[in-house]
Formats: C-alpha cells, sequence, structure tokens
C-alpha cells in the first residue's frame, strides 16, 4: 500500500509532466520563429531541419526548467532558451578558416583604434582603409567572419562572462545590477551607430524582421543587410570593450 507522502509526489509529477507539455504545444511556433530569424543570418547556407530540432530541444528544456515563481513570462524564457540551443548548433558548424577568424577581431580592433582616435564611428571605407584594404575586400572579410558574430543585443547586454539565462535563474543583486549598468552602456552604445543601421537593429531585434524583409524595406540586397548587421555587432562590441575596461 502506497503511503499518502508517495500518492502526493505522484500526483506533483504528473501535474509537473502535464504543464511542460502544455507549454511545448502552445509555443511550438516560438521555435519556428527564433530558428528561422536566426537562419536568416546566413542566407542558404544552413540546414533549416537541424536548427528547428535544436531549438525544439531547447523549447522542452524550458518547459522543464521553467519557475512561475521568478515572475518571468514563458515566452521569454523559453526564447533564450530556443536561441541559445540554435546557437550551439550553428556554432558546431564553424567552417572558417584560421584567417577568418581572425578578420573579426582585426576588423573590431580598426574600429576601436578609429573611435578612440577621432571620437565617432568610422566610415566602411575608413575602416577599409585602416586594415590596409579595398572596401570590397572589406565586404568580403565581413563576410566570411559571419559565424564569429554569433553573438547578439541579448549577449552584448550581458557581457562576455554572464548569459541571460543565468540571470535569470540567479537571484544574485551584484549580477542584476552589473547587467542593468551593462544594458545603459549598450543603449548609449546604439546610438552612436550610423543612422542606417540603427534602423536595422531595430527591425531585427524590436520588429523581427528577417533579413530579406529588412533589405526591402530599406532598400538594399539581403547579402548587404547581413554584412551591415555584422559591421553593427563589431562596432557594438567595440564599444562596450572600452565600457569594460572603464567600468
Amino acid at each position: 500500500m502506497a503511503l499518502p507522502q508517495q500518492h502526493g509526489l505522484n500526483a506533483y509529477k504528473q501535474q509537473s509532466q502535464g504543464t511542460a507539455e502544455q507549454l511545448i504545444h502552445k509555443n511550438i511556433g516560438l521555435v519556428k520563429r527564433v530558428a528561422l530569424h536566426l537562419a536568416g543570418l546566413f542566407g542558404g547556407n544552413v540546414q533549416r531541419d537541424d536548427l528547428l530540432q535544436a531549438g525544439m530541444i531547447g523549447l522542452m528544456d524550458a518547459a522543464n526548467r521553467y519557475d512561475p515563481s521568478k515572475k518571468i513570462p514563458f515566452e521569454q524564457y523559453a526564447r533564450l532558451r530556443i536561441r541559445g540551443a540554435v546557437i550551439d548548433e550553428l556554432r558546431q558548424w564553424d567552417w572558417r578558416s584560421r584567417t577568418d577568424r581572425e578578420n573579426g577581431q582585426q576588423i573590431r580592433a580598426a574600429i576601436q583604434t578609429l573611435h578612440n582616435k577621432n571620437g565617432r564611428m568610422p566610415s566602411e571605407q575608413a575602416i577599409a582603409e585602416e586594415l590596409g584594404v579595398t572596401i570590397d575586400r572589406y565586404h568580403q572579410m565581413l563576410q566570411n567572419s559571419q559565424l564569429g558574430n554569433l553573438i547578439s543585443l541579448d549577449a552584448l547586454s550581458q557581457g562576455e562572462s554572464i548569459n541571460s539565462l543565468e540571470v535569470i535563474d540567479d537571484d544574485s543583486m551584484e549580477i542584476r545590477a552589473e547587467c542593468r549598468e551593462r544594458r545603459k552602456a549598450l543603449a548609449k552604445a546604439l546610438k552612436k551607430l550610423p543612422q542606417r543601421e540603427q534602423q536595422l537593429m531595430n527591425l531585427y531585434y524590436t520588429h523581427e524582421l528577417n533579413m530579406k524583409e529588412i533589405g526591402q524595406a530599406l532598400e538594399l540586397t539581403e547579402a548587404r543587410i547581413c554584412q551591415l548587421h555584422r559591421q553593427a555587432l563589431l562596432r557594438l562590441r567595440s564599444l562596450l570593450e572600452d565600457w569594460d575596461r572603464d567600468a
């Protein structure tokens, strides 16, 4: 004969399992939105089915880990888990050569040098000249460094050593305070971007348009939008590295 405590435990497990299944069923569409939104950064160079599968794993993980007492909406929590799972999948496909890996570092260093020297964001032509390459070669360097730029505004707002999930899962006031200050720094950095890159970031991260849709809105090709997105992230990363040193 089962003990009353065992009956209570079984009932709790059944209820938790049922809640998780409901959350998964209700939010399956979120997986497709997040996965395809990230896939758009790479054009036709990714296997979308693999990304969707990774996203589903992220959703199931979110449903099983979700703690309503944290007062975080499930969709917000799940979006972070799904995005993290998809990015992990993308990073496994990192086919870049050592030279391509170094390109992103060189571009970021050039942006930082010119910004510190002139007190403003450099133009693409100025960055190319600082690197000693033509503007076409600079655009190719941006294109080839794509997987090195698997960062987002979420990641930049948390810093290299902290991710959004840790902030949600951790009750540390110190970590939360650090993230608040970094978000303020990111907001200031966004305002320093060229106007077109500010528009792009707003359309991609706030309105969740894909690269093709943004290209149509700004009357540019999808490939050019991808280049500008990578460039904007490198600009922001450069500015936040200055903030990290001064903090």
